[in-house]
């Protein structure tokens, strides 16, 4: 997998996140604009971009202006605010070939031991068959600020509406990210 030449990673951050089946991104937070510096093959997949594409540009291409307001604020606000250590996401993103999706990202910041932030690790989850079979976009959209800022209100209105995904996504994005925090500190 190709990672952004201009920035080292851990070989063994780089393997782990290679072997996850999961779509995980790694962004620099301390280069101008939070490129991404690494891509799965999995995001590819979910995607439809190329490394080549995506490598060196800020996630917010994936929005393609498909992403509301509130949907922008909540992420860059946890970008903005290092006291803020993982945040949850709901956002309307686009593929390659123009298709949108409802995208739950994860964020979590990798930390040295010195509690330094350089990276975030974002796992992401397409959700869009859920919330169609489900119909509650509209629900969801008027509950994410709730959402973003409690993981117990995550889990109950999950279960509430059907959503298992949810919650499943939200425990396996936890477990990634303990792993790469684990890995990047050692790292």
């Amino acid at each position: 997998m190709p990672v952004y030449t201009e920035y080292e990673l851990p070989d063994t951050l780089v393997s782990y996140c290679d072997k996850s089946n999961v779509a995980l991104t790694i962004a620099a937070v301390d280069r101008e604009d939070v490129p991404l510096v690494y891509v799965n093959q999995a995001f590819l997949n979910l995607t439809g971009y190329s490394a080549d594409d995506v490598l060196g540009q800020n996630c917010r291409f994936l929005q393609a202006g498909a992403a509301t307001e509130e949907e922008r604020a909540a992420m860059r606000e946890f970008i903005d605010d290092e006291e803020i250590s993982a945040g949850r996401f709901r956002v309307t993103n686009s593929r390659a070939n123009g298709e949108t999706f409802q995208n739950f990202v994860f964020m979590t910041r990798l930390r040295k031991p010195d509690g330094e932030t350089r990276l975030i690790l974002g796992s992401q989850f397409d959700l869009t068959s859920a919330a169609e079979r489900q119909n509650v976009k509209a629900d969801l959209a008027a509950n994410d600020s709730s959402l973003l800022r409690n993981a117990d209100d995550l889990a109950a209105i999950s279960r509430g509406f059907g959503l298992a995904m949810i919650g499943s996504a939200k425990v396996l994005s936890e477990s990634l990210s303990t792993m790469a925090t684990i890995i990047y500190r050692e790292g």
